[in-house]
């Protein structure tokens, strides 16, 4: 009897103990990050044998742990992406760094020429003024490329410490599955490497498989890519793009073996890096690059249809967006592709047709090839482009032609045309091409135009209505091929003079039509009707006047006439060189008026499609910043609802010291009162 009080006294003695000790180490932890609860676990020992702690029990909740590593890689990824996004929007839309704000006052400094085409003072303003523009746009493309960089920069610090965590839980697994074999407690061993996955989930979104009999955890990113195996790491490492050096792409690293996983990578810091590049800085970029190009086009274009203060025709104001530097790094070739090309450029054709948007073109085995405009996920296959007879043929959207000699490919989408010369080899399958056709236009622009005399502001040709016309007819010209004009000696290639006349249609009817003849005016003393009628006919008919709509002339004149209202018969306009018109201020106003083109940028205006560009970035800034703060609330509910599982409560720790000290003190006297009816037996004796 006395020796069974003993060992029931000796059995609870130490049980309570083991469970004071539990106790103390919860209340030692409150304050320790990542600490678990632990729980001592009483079980009876059969035939009155007393009791024991047959384990000390770590209380987690593993669902809820992965429901907050899927919550913090969503939050991180959140967060950094509003962060770059922020720093984007205030980019576009501060008025020190802004496009728009420099088109303002490139305008207005276009508007003071306008008023006075002849002050050098005006024209010094406008000159100073663009390039002032080009500068800011230049700026922008610098800006933009910075922050690639420091992209560049978190991916390679975001990979390394993702290197740093995969190989601390390696070795946390390999001291996991030795003290389990040792039979030792594990419970500290396991928050810690929770305590890791913690942090990587702040990093990339990640699946585990746990070993319960080892206590191990495997990990797994993108598709399935082990990063943790056992007491093994891989690590991740920030690799070239081989079609881009200036991007770094995430791959994974197995032995020997390097695999890019880019675009399976999703969540935390990486993933939201690699979104926030894919989805809107290589979208912004592109879509200032077709603003600049539409822009540097349409300008170029109107200033060489003007005459300059010395009576020239005018030249490029900016960089041509075809200079043959430009047109070569709009293509890049892939670095695995099995075929070097002699020469690869993209030459943009219209402007106004240009999506902002990079493009890829995958060759098959067979040298067919498929085209994928990134954007919006389009494709094309080649069988769905018209074959032209030959590359100077193909002129119009989704024509191609490929040249059976030296296999050089020519097609047109888009409003560019894509030229590609494999050197006499065909394209091997699985080669592919990037097409940037505006990705670098911001930065290509410069001013071409310095000094202010050259500003071409009037226009070379002018209409003159005979002083003797009664009708009221109202005369127009502008240039619509400046290199057709033929300017000598003062006078045009094929100066006209337009005759109006009259006739009953038909005859008989009562109902007069109003008829023109265009005559060549080269000599005026021996004019030379021109017949317009198609084809030609002898003898020359009169061609019917339609007002406000553009007469019908020689197609090689290179300028266009419009009349409104009504000519009266006997009516004469001459066409001729606008001899000493530098006042004039025609073509400074058909300059300014691009402003408001809604054709010139896939159909908008140059400052339409920058405000959209504004709008957009500032609304996908807001719904990051909406997805970070509901991502926090989540996250943070989780976190609570998880203390509240693992964490420690210090009132529930101070009930559970009480009741196992008193535990204890009760087993002490268990072990007395055995003494005490030892020593009676003894004394009986």
């Amino acid at each position: 009897m006395s020796y069974g009080l003993l060992n029931l006294g000796s059995q609870a003695l130490s049980s309570n103990q083991s469970a004071l000790s539990v106790v103390g180490q919860n209340i030692a932890n409150v304050n320790t990050d990542g600490y678990s609860r632990q729980r001592p676990e009483f079980a009876s020992r059969e035939g009155l044998g007393g009791v024991e702690v047959y384990d000390i029990s770590r209380i987690a909740d593993q669902f809820l742990n992965r429901q907050i590593w899927a919550d913090k890689a969503s939050y991180s990824n959140a967060e950094l992406y509003q962060m770059f996004a922020g720093e984007l929007d205030n980019l576009l839309a501060s008025e020190a760094t802004s496009i728009s704000s420099a088109m303002d006052t490139y305008f207005g400094a276009l508007q003071t020429a306008v008023d006075d085409p002849t002050s050098l003072p005006n024209r010094e303003l406008f000159v100073a003024e663009a390039n002032a523009l080009v500068q800011r746009l230049n700026d922008m493309d610098a800006n933009l490329e910075r922050q690639n960089n420091s992209l560049n920069g978190r991916l390679e610090s975001s990979t390394a410490q993702v290197n740093a965590i995969a190989s601390n839980i390696a070795e946390l697994n390999d001291k996991l599955r030795i003290a389990t074999a040792a039979g030792s407690q594990v419970n500290e061993l396991l928050d810690k490497r929770d305590a890791q996955l913690d942090k990587l989930s702040n990093f990339v979104n990640f699946t585990t498989v746990d070993n319960n009999a080892t206590g191990e955890v495997n990990v797994f990113i993108g598709k399935g890519e082990p990063l943790v195996m056992g007491k093994d790491s891989n690590r991740l490492v920030t690799t070239v793009d081989p079609a881009d050096a200036s991007r770094l792409n995430v791959s994974l690293q197995i032995g020997n073996n390097v695999n890019d996983i880019t675009a399976q990578i999703g969540g935390g810091e990486i993933g939201g890096l690699l979104d926030y590049r894919d989805n809107m800085l290589d979208t912004a970029r592109d879509q200032i690059g077709i603003i600049t190009l539409a822009f540097a086009d349409t300008m170029n274009s109107q200033h060489m249809k003007g005459m300059d203060l010395d009576g020239e025709l005018g030249g490029h104001l900016f960089t041509d967006i075809n200079d043959p530097n430009a047109m070569a790094n709009r293509v890049l070739s892939d670095g695995r592709n099995t075929v070097d090309v002699s020469s690869a450029t993209v030459h943009i054709d219209d402007t106004s047709e240009l999506k902002a948007s990079e493009y890829k073109v995958i060759f098959g085995a067979d040298n067919s090839f498929t085209m994928v405009r990134e954007s919006d996920g389009k494709q094309w296959n080649s069988s769905q482009f018209t074959t032209a007879a030959d590359a100077e043929s193909v002129d119009g959207n989704q024509q191609m032609y490929r040249d059976p000699a030296s296999g050089e490919l020519t097609l047109r989408i888009d409003g560019f045309t894509l030229s590609m010369d494999p050197a006499g080899n065909d394209f091997g399958g699985g080669d592919q091409f990037v097409i940037r056709p505006a990705r670098t236009a911001a930065s290509d622009i410069d001013m071409v135009l310095q000094d202010p005399r050259d500003l071409a502001l009037a226009s070379p040709v002018k209409i003159e209505a005979d002083a003797g016309n009664e009708g009221t007819g109202v005369a127009n010209v502008t240039v619509t091929r400046p290199e057709q004009l033929g300017i000598n000696n003062n006078q045009l290639g094929t100066p006209i003079k337009i005759e109006f006349s009259e006739a009953e249609v038909p005859a008989g009817s009562g109902n007069m039509q109003s008829f023109y003849r265009a005559f060549d005016v080269s000599d005026p003393d021996n004019p030379i009707e021109i017949d317009l009628s198609d084809p030609a006919t002898l003898p020359i008919e009169a061609t019917p006047f339609v007002a406000g709509e553009p007469l019908q002339l020689p197609g090689n004149v290179g300028y266009e006439v419009v009349i409104t209202n009504q000519p009266k018969a006997g009516d004469t306009f001459t066409v001729g060189y606008n001899e000493g018109g530098v006042s004039d201020n025609r073509n400074a106003l058909a300059m300014s008026d691009l402003q408001f083109d809604k054709s010139t940028v896939d159909k908008a205006s140059y400052q339409d499609r920058y405000g959209q560009l504004i709008e957009r970035v500032g609304t996908q800034t807001a719904v990051a910043q909406i997805n970070a703060e509901a991502s926090k609330s989540v996250l943070d509910a989780n976190l609570a609802a998880r203390a509240s599982v693992s964490g420690v409560n210090l009132d529930e720790e101070a009930a559970k010291l009480i009741q196992f000290q008193q535990a204890y003190s009760a087993s002490a006297q268990l072990i007395r009162a055995s003494q005490t009816i030892f020593d009676a037996l003894i004394g009986a004796i």
